[in-house]
């Protein structure tokens, strides 16, 4: 199957430095960031719930290839910074959470733009795009046996983003429902499949063993 880029909207954004540059007279931060997504966190997707295991963005952040953009509501011409270019920088905080960081630039409009939103608590969340490289699924307290995907391993990540609007993308998930079904077939029937062949294994065991008696 191929592999789906997928969006989640979970984190914050925020002011991220003392220092202050003068915008037009007003004082603003050289630099703005924050939590783009979190781990060990059960999240209702509306026919399944999600979980990011510890450790899944580990691989991604230390792959010598990371090109992550910094979006403005994950918009490809609306660029706030690049981690090539050393204006925006991904990591994992001791939390396990991913965390971003973003240089302002003021002589840029739309800096001033979303700067000042953010200061004014206008845009208060983060997202991240991303590509999943490893997942289980498991039960969900929620919706039964098969219907909580574990996310283990991130493939790449794409971007981080301050948004406007929170939580994750539902109609998204709706979107792909037919995608992750198969996805959760793949991996849910092969193991129940072992499940009944060892049953059965010990059904002929049991029946053998009686007949010796």
């Amino acid at each position: 199957m191929k592999q789906n880029i997928e969006i989640r909207k979970i984190g914050t954004v925020r002011a991220a430095s003392e220092s202050r540059a003068i915008v037009d007279g007003e004082e603003m931060p050289d630099s703005f960031g924050g939590i783009a997504a979190v781990v060990n966190t059960v999240t209702d997707m509306g026919w399944y719930e999600e979980i990011i295991m510890p450790g899944a963005f580990d691989d991604a952040i230390a792959d010598p290839e990371l090109d992550c953009r910094c979006l403005f509501n994950h918009e490809e011409e609306l660029i706030l910074g690049r981690t090539k270019s050393k204006t925006c920088e991904v990591f994992v905080n001791p939390q396990g959470a991913l965390e971003y960081k973003y240089s302002a630039d003021y002589k840029n409009p739309l800096h001033v733009q979303v700067g000042r939103s953010i200061m004014r608590g206008d845009i208060s969340q983060s997202s991240f795009a991303f590509t999943i490289a490893e997942y289980s699924w498991a039960k969900s307290e929620k919706y039964g046996d098969g219907y909580l995907r574990k996310i283990i391993k991130i493939g790449k990540l794409y971007d981080v983003s301050p948004v406007t609007y929170p939580a994750y993308e539902e109609t998204s998930s709706e979107a792909r429902k037919s995608d992750l079904m198969q996805e959760r077939s793949a991996f849910i029937e092969p193991a129940e499949n072992l499940q009944h062949e060892e049953h059965r294994r010990d059904l002929d065991l049991l029946t053998i063993t009686t007949k010796k008696f």
